[in-house]
């Protein structure tokens, strides 16, 4: 049974949309249909990939509501698989980004690792 600061979460989960970087992306679920979600993208810039040598990624960290409706639900990721059409750099042509890495959650929101 969710608590009142869970329940506070939730219903304050829509004002990080108003936040510089609020976008709308579309998600890509392994399993499932597509669907466009509010987001927050964070444009962490390069890093390097440890299991490829002189591999480099452009890194994004993208704040989404923890919700199956209009986000996405922590239970439902299936990391390394789904997937965020979202513009590597501001303003750029969206591409294909995968989700590797739930980094923090809560009862409103999830923050995302992707590249």
């Amino acid at each position: 049974m969710p608590d009142a600061f869970d329940e506070t979460l939730k219903l304050s989960a829509d004002s990080f949309f108003l936040l510089p970087g609020a976008t709308v992306l579309t998600y890509f679920p392994v399993a499932g249909a597509a669907r466009r979600i509010r987001a927050v993208v964070d444009r962490m810039g390069v890093e390097q990939m440890d299991d490829l040598s002189g591999g480099q990624r452009e890194i994004m960290e993208i704040l989404v509501k923890n919700s199956g409706e209009d986000g996405i639900a922590s239970h439902e990721i299936n990391t390394g698989g789904d997937k965020l059409q979202v513009g590597i750099r501001d303003g750029s042509r969206p591409v294909m980004a995968r989700i590797m890495e739930i980094l923090s959650q809560d009862a409103g929101m999830l923050k995302l690792k992707v590249y």
